[in-house]
């Protein structure tokens, strides 16, 4: 695949819509038969296509007896989806405030609760996320948020306590997780997030996440949340097994998933 299809992937573009712009960052004035024979997209969709890459930016239209198309600045045109991207999100933040609002003032009676389980202890925990990977029959999506238990860990304990993951991931269950940075232990982390990598998870790299959480197919959920009245263990988990919420936090993780690194892509960005 052209190193340019990729990267265009990689910001968000589709894979019809990265070979159209890719063959008009070759050319520069082309008409929608010339794109179709060199981008490899079907006659049939190329307009849609070229009016999507007006959209977003990436491209303009010439006009003249035959209408022609070109590439518009690739910077200006990621600096747009940037800024959609932040439109995006703080559309989504005020969407999840008004759901809570609804959520605080509802009426709450045992039944309506069925669907949440609440745990305290670390142990319920672990073999609660345990459980979650090894039911789990399409996909598990997970964000991962400091401090990590595994920053000092042995790579023994890392292979040890990844067995569930691993297993699920040989019977073709999908797995993406999205890890914070951790630079105070970066070579021990770099280590462990590598070997996720080299067991088939998918493995991207964020600056910072907004809370710790794993998705289990499109059924259920399971949020870390600080425990502020503990002693000790400072962390609790609700487990939610609805799919309204599933599929809503299911786009706030490919939203963040499309704005991480990978591993390669995150270390080049740090040694600049």
């Amino acid at each position: 695949m052209d190193d340019s299809i990729k990267d265009l992937l990689e910001v968000g573009l589709t894979e019809y819509e990265a070979k159209v712009y890719t063959a008009m960052l070759k050319h520069d004035l082309l008409t929608a038969l010339d794109l179709t024979k060199l981008s490899g997209v079907p006659r049939g969709r190329i307009y849609d296509i070229i009016n999507q890459l007006i959209e977003k930016g990436f491209c303009i239209t010439v006009p003249g007896t035959v209408k022609k198309f070109k590439a518009d600045n690739p910077e200006s045109a990621i600096k747009h989806l940037i800024e959609e991207q932040k439109s995006k999100e703080n559309i989504m933040l005020e969407t999840a405030r008004r759901l809570q609002e609804r959520f605080n003032s509802r009426k709450i009676t045992p039944k309506s609760l069925d669907y949440i389980n609440i745990l305290t202890s670390k142990q319920s925990q672990i073999k609660k996320f345990q459980e979650l990977e090894e039911t789990s029959k399409d996909f598990i999506l997970t964000f991962s948020k400091r401090p990590y238990a595994t920053s000092l860990a042995s790579m023994d304990d890392i292979i040890r306590f990844s067995e569930p993951q691993k297993a699920i991931i040989q019977k073709g269950i999908k797995s993406k997780g999205i890890y914070e940075a951790d630079e105070a232990h970066f070579k021990n982390f770099e280590k462990w997030i590598r070997y996720f990598s080299e067991i088939g998870e998918e493995v991207r790299i964020c600056e910072e996440l907004p809370l710790k959480m794993l998705i289990s197919d499109n059924s259920t959920v399971m949020l870390s949340l600080r425990n502020e009245g503990a002693d000790k263990f400072n962390l609790l988990s609700m487990v939610v097994e609805h799919s309204d919420l599933t599929n809503a936090l299911i786009k706030l993780f490919y939203f963040y998933w499309n704005k991480s690194m990978t591993i390669d892509q995150y270390i080049k960005f740090k040694n600049k």
